[in-house]
């Protein structure tokens, strides 16, 4: 927010005192070293929009079949290290790895047009811009891409980008969100909200309703475990709002068989969770929970 000053650049100018442009040109745009490390999606909201991506069908030419656009909350983490070409890498936690350039204020994708098949959610998308500012620990970003669905393409765009960096183990702040019993929402099949998508070869998907609870323990070692209502156990890494499955692959044997895990992340407030789970059932099935929503019980 800028607050807009009772005194003029020419007042500024007359007691010698920088004004309001001159301090703004004085500040230190970030370095390359600033960029690097692992960043966090801040919790997203719904009211405000902050880290809520709308994938919308932009033209029926497109081949994508029109209706209401789907909000999808935005979790999980980002690592930038520094590339062999003085650029910056970018490392997502469902497993694309993005290339951006350093501008004077920003970092933008380098090319800007790249393509990643995301082997968690099951499809592909070509990011076309995606804009990187920060200050201090506080980073927002701007993405805009086309989300590849086998029934055509769709337009993904994220106008308010947010995460927080993670700075040491970020361990104190894991412990107090993360902690206690948790009881997934109501589900809602139009806005995929707690709908589970599983995958039979030779059938047409199942669409199920996610209910129940899940609890939350504090381990060792910067670790929580989550005991979901099968009686299964699954550990997590946790640092600052954000919690993801290690190790990455875990199995659970229940009364039907084996459950395993292959990707599962969370962020939370610690009275809101938001969460993507993805892996395999007992049948063989594999299952995706793209909008996962839990509420402390």
């Amino acid at each position: 927010m800028i607050v807009a000053l009772s005194l003029s650049l020419a007042a500024w100018v007359a007691i010698g005192v920088a004004g309001p442009q001159q301090a703004q040109a004085q500040t230190k745009n970030p370095r390359l070293h600033d960029y690097l490390g692992t960043w966090n999606y801040d919790q997203p909201d719904r009211e405000s929009m902050r880290n809520i991506a709308v994938i919308s069908c932009p033209d029926a030419s497109a081949g994508c079949t029109p209706g209401p656009a789907l909000e999808v909350p935005q979790i999980g983490d980002i690592v930038f290290s520094k590339a062999a070409d003085g650029g910056i890498v970018g490392h997502t936690d469902q497993g694309c790895t993005w290339t951006f350039a350093v501008r004077s204020a920003s970092l933008e994708l380098d090319s800007p047009s790249q393509y990643c098949f995301n082997h968690v959610i099951g499809s592909a998308y070509t990011i076309t811009k995606w804009s990187v500012t920060i200050s201090g620990n506080r980073e927002q970003e701007i993405i805009e891409a086309v989300s590849h669905q086998p029934i055509g393409d769709y337009a993904f765009v994220l106008e308010k980008g947010s995460r927080t960096k993670v700075t040491g183990h970020a361990w104190a702040q894991a412990r107090k969100v993360f902690p206690g019993t948790w009881q997934y929402d109501a589900s809602n099949q139009q806005s995929r909200v707690n709908i589970l998508t599983t995958r039979y070869t030779g059938s047409d998907p199942k669409i199920t309703a996610v209910q129940g609870l899940v609890t939350f323990t504090s381990s060792r070692k910067n670790t929580m475990t989550a005991r979901t209502a099968d009686g299964c156990d699954w550990t997590f890494r946790a640092r600052g709002n954000t919690a993801e499955l290690e190790p990455a692959r875990q199995t659970c044997e229940t009364s039907l068989g084996t459950v395993t895990v292959t990707f599962w992340s969370i962020a939370s407030d610690g009275t809101h969770q938001a969460s993507v789970m993805a892996g395999v059932d007992e049948r063989g099935g594999t299952f995706l929970l793209s909008v996962g929503s839990l509420t402390k019980h």
